[in-house]
């Protein structure tokens, strides 16, 4: 992470980061709680968002919030991960008063009005069935987390485990999520722009240093057990093409066997020149699209390698082809020159994510919120300084049969 900043922890327990950022007009405001869906009752999941939403409905002493954001020339949104939940605005930097005026007021004394309840939880349930029940591959993540994940809470997606967790929750429910994990000493604050250290420390210590610090909440999340048998799950769907997914649950960043994975990840299939799509498209056209991605969390990174079966292909056969590939723990004879290519580009998209204002205060603010952001300094000479060597032998001891989790979506009756 190349981004200089200065930390400065209040009182009560709230953490804050700022960036000096002079070649810009504009202030970027982030506002991480440290509290997302893995932090809910298995019974009653989707309170994370819900919230979320609620926190736009106005607070005790300011009513209207979005007015207010749309008087300062402001822009603002939210979004809850299953790790945390994060309130950001980008606005003019002289306005920057006004959302510390806001955000605290929203953490200190939010207004639970019964009327924006109801319309709120019609929002997420609308929501709800818009994204995950009513569209072609809409309950495919949810699928995914519940076949990797078979204890720990990852295993639910931050909408909500079910839909009827979010109908029966309450405005009592809602009220002790609140109490329990909004408040200083649970949250991180940073502010990125055209602002001066002293004067940012002054503001949030004016709008944010007399809020009391609150408990710090303490949770022990079930572990989820070391996976010694691998998992296929076959899944019925009506659906334009089926899909083969195969998955590893591996570490996260900053874990050092994180950035050899993420290389091989990329070499193997993060683009049209990945190995998985010069194989299995190309020369044996047996998919139509063969790639890789992550998804990743705080606790774990989950390493997907895909296939499109191509006309007259089956799932089995594609799976088959995958294997072959991801064991052989090849990945073609440029394999030297692949890996210099995608260090190249791992680098250079951690420095473009770099570039925006407001993409500088969620780094600092999310990174902080996961283990302290000083773990993550140096992060581009952890990806170039990995091996070939370290690389295969990091993929070796992670991406192994007994720990692959393999999932085929698709209408198998046509």
């Amino acid at each position: 992470m190349a981004i200089p900043y200065t930390k400065h922890i209040l009182s009560n327990g709230l953490t804050l980061l700022i960036h000096e950022d002079h070649s810009t007009p504009l202030v970027s405001f982030h506002l991480v709680y440290k509290v997302g869906s893995k932090h809910e009752d298995p019974s009653l999941t989707g309170l994370a968002h819900f919230l979320e939403h609620f926190m736009f409905d106005g607070s005790v002493n300011v009513p209207d919030f979005d007015a207010h954001i749309q008087k300062i020339g402001a822009s603002c949104n939210a979004y809850t991960s299953k790790d945390m939940t994060g309130y950001h605005a980008l606005l003019p930097a002289q306005n920057l008063e006004t959302i510390l005026w806001l955000d605290s007021d929203r953490m200190l004394s939010l207004a639970f009005d019964e009327e924006k309840f109801i319309v709120q939880k019609n929002v997420v349930l609308e929501e709800f069935n818009e994204r995950y029940l009513n569209k072609p591959f809409g309950d495919l993540s949810h699928q995914v987390s519940e076949l990797v994940f078979q204890v720990h809470p990852y295993q639910w997606q931050p909408i909500g485990k079910e839909r009827s967790h979010v109908e029966k929750i309450t405005m009592d429910d809602l009220k002790q999520f609140y109490n329990r994990f909004y408040n200083p000493s649970n949250a991180v604050i940073a502010i990125a722009g055209h602002i001066k250290v002293d004067e940012v420390i002054r503001l949030v210590e004016k709008w944010f240093g007399t809020i009391p610090s609150g408990k710090h909440p303490l949770i022990q999340l079930p572990q989820e057990p070391e996976q010694k048998e691998p998992r296929l799950l076959k899944l019925q769907r009506d659906v334009p093409v089926p899909l083969v997914y195969k998955m590893w649950s591996i570490p996260s960043s900053p874990s050092k066997e994180y950035y050899p994975l993420v290389i091989w990840a990329e070499i193997l299939g993060g683009s049209d020149s990945g190995y998985l799509h010069e194989e299995l498209v190309h020369k044996q056209k047996l998919c139509v699209d063969a790639y890789t991605f992550l998804n990743i969390y705080a606790e774990t990174t989950v390493l997907f390698v895909a296939g499109v079966p191509n006309t007259n292909f089956s799932v089995e056969q594609v799976n088959q082809a995958l294997n072959d590939l991801v064991y052989s723990y090849q990945a073609g004879e440029r394999l030297s020159y692949n890996l210099q290519r995608v260090k190249n580009k791992v680098v250079s998209d951690l420095l473009y994510d770099e570039i925006l204002v407001q993409d500088k205060s969620s780094r600092l603010a999310v990174r902080e919120a996961i283990a302290g952001v000083e773990q993550f300094e140096n992060e581009i000479d952890r990806y170039l300084a990995v091996t070939e060597e370290e690389m295969l032998k990091t993929a070796r001891q992670w991406m192994v049969p007994h720990r692959e989790n393999t999932l085929f979506y698709g209408n198998f009756n046509k």
